[in-house]
Order: structure tokens, then C-alpha cells, then sequence
């Protein structure tokens, strides 16, 4: 799922990725990987899971895997990031994470955010490994001095829930799922539905289906093995006319759909009309190092 789904590429096999931004704003999004922040500089707005956290210069925040948020700096806030995977924390306190996402005790990230970046930087031998482990101390200090809350526990069967398993709902049936059925199955009105859409993904239900729509599109051209012309597989993706999904594939991708290149692969780099809507980090912000 494209929407709000972030995905990194990553040096090494440890799926752990670490950078400065200035005046960071992204649009609301989700990844796997658990994210630490340090506010190095200035005051940092930070929404996770519809509440807002204000943050300021010495602060740390911590983001567990699949919760969705948004950052928002001030112009010259400078803000270190490390994302891991959070399988991480399973060997440290299986089913746990911090009670709160504000960190109150001071656990050194920008130490280790200095060393993670001079291993992923020179790569030396056994780099991986020294990673991991920079990253299991420092989750480990945090685990100590942190009061900690059961993982399932927290997850509650909030609008957030109902709404990644939507998503999930949605990939499945994108065919033919209509936004009255996307609606009932969140139990919410239909005004209050697309307000609380539109806020949480960055774009309308209608943008997102079509995203979705036209993977499952994309996938089909570049292994067509049944041979279907271009109008089946539109069809069978669920656009109503081969005009409608000619304008929404060139609208996406710049491309017609017997124009793509091969192999061809829908991100949120590649889409063209929607960039600000669809792809996490916006252009005002200025990333330091990586």
C-alpha cells in the first residue's frame, strides 16, 4: 500500500537507517521500522496516532513500528532520526514498548546517532553487527529507565486501527469497493469519513483507490503472461472507462500504459501530479547527512 506506507533503502542487512533534516515536514505515514527523534535545534511538532506532541530542543520521541505520524519542525529545527526494525525490541522485552512516546530520561541518542552514521558511512568489517548492537544498548537504556506497557494492550480498537485494517480491505477488494461500503466498514458517516481520510493518508479516498487500482495495473502490464489487452486489465482493475484509466495512468506515472518501461515500479518517487499529497517528507524539507 502506497498511501501513507513509507518504505527506505537500507546499507547493510539490518534495516536501520539514520539522518539529519531541517525544517522536517512530513505528511502522515506509517513504516515497520520503530523511529527514535532527537530535536537537535529549535521546537519540532510531532502527531502520532491523532495526538499532538510538542517538542523542543534536547527532546526524544519514540515511534513503535505501524503507528501512524506526521512531523512538522520550525523553519531552522534541525531533527536526528534512526530507524530499526523493531524486531529489535523483541529481544530486549518481548510484547513491550514505552508506556509514553516522549522520553523522559536522557538516553544519549545523539552519541549513538554518531556512531550509527560513522558505521553505515565507512562500512568497516563487521558493521552490521556493531549496528545492531549500538542500537540494542541504547533501546536498552531507554527500557530501563522508561516505565514500559504491554504491547497488545496499547493497541487499542481505535479509529487508527479501524483504519489500517481498511486499508487492508481495501487492497483486497479494490476492484470494486465503493467509498459508501470504505465508509460503513469504519462506522462513520460519509462527510465525517472523507474529512477524517483525507486527513490521515494526505489525499481523498478517490486518490488512494486509484493508487491502488493502478499498482494492481501496473503488476498486470509487467507480467502479462495471459496476454490481456490493455482494456481487460483495466477493467479488471476496476476503472469504469479505458479513457478514465489512460488519464489517471499518465496523471501518476507520466507514461500511457503501452508506453511503460519495463519492469516498471509505482513509488511515491515516481508519481508525478501528487507528490505533496503522496510522498511522506515534503520538499521544504533539507535533508543534512545520509
Amino acid at each position: 500500500m502506497l498511501a501513507n506506507f513509507e518504505h527506505r533503502e537500507y546499507k547493510g542487512r539490518n534495516s536501520v537507517w539514520a539522518g539529519r533534516y531541517e525544517n522536517l515536514h512530513n505528511l502522515p505515514h506509517w513504516h515497520m521500522e520503530c523511529e527514535l527523534l532527537y530535536i537537535e535545534k529549535d521546537q519540532v511538532t510531532v502527531s502520532l496516532n491523532n495526538t499532538v506532541y510538542h517538542l523542543k530542543k534536547g527532546d526524544a520521541f519514540f515511534i513503535d513500528s505501524k503507528d501512524i505520524h506526521y512531523i512538522k519542525g520550525s523553519e531552522s529545527s534541525i531533527t536526528e532520526i534512526i530507524m530499526f526494525d523493531s524486531r529489535i525490541l523483541e529481544e530486549i522485552a518481548p510484547g513491550h514498548r514505552p508506556q509514553f512516546p516522549y522520553l523522559s530520561a536522557d538516553p544519549a541518542i545523539r552519541d549513538f546517532y554518531k556512531e550509527i552514521k560513522r558505521e553505515l558511512a565507512f562500512q568497516k568489517p563487521y558493521f552490521n553487527l556493531k549496528i545492531r548492537s549500538l542500537i540494542t544498548i541504547l533501546m536498552l537504556e531507554i527500557f530501563r529507565k522508561e516505565p514500559l506497557t504491554d504491547h497488545g494492550k496499547a493497541r487499542d480498537n481505535t479509529s487508527i486501527e479501524n483504519y489500517k485494517n481498511l486499508l487492508g480491505e481495501i487492497e483486497e477488494k479494490s476492484s470494486y469497493i465503493t467509498f459508501e461500503e470504505a465508509a460503513d466498514f469504519m462506522g462513520l458517516s460519509k462527510p465525517y469519513f472523507s474529512r477524517f481520510f483525507k486527513n490521515v493518508s494526505g489525499m481523498t479516498f478517490s486518490q488512494y483507490l486509484n493508487i491502488i487500482r493502478l499498482e494492481k495495473a501496473i503488476d498486470l502490464l509487467n507480467h502479462n503472461t495471459e496476454r490481456l489487452s490493455v482494456t481487460d486489465i483495466a477493467s479488471l482493475c476496476g476503472f469504469d472507462t479505458i479513457r478514465h484509466f489512460n488519464r489517471v495512468f499518465r496523471e501518476l506515472t507520466g507514461f500511457s500504459p503501452r508506453e511503460l518501461p519495463e519492469n516498471y515500479v509505482l513509488t511515491s518517487q515516481s508519481v508525478k501530479s501528487m507528490v505533496k499529497n503522496f510522498n511522506p517528507t515534503l520538499p521544504s524539507s533539507r535533508l543534512l547527512d545520509d
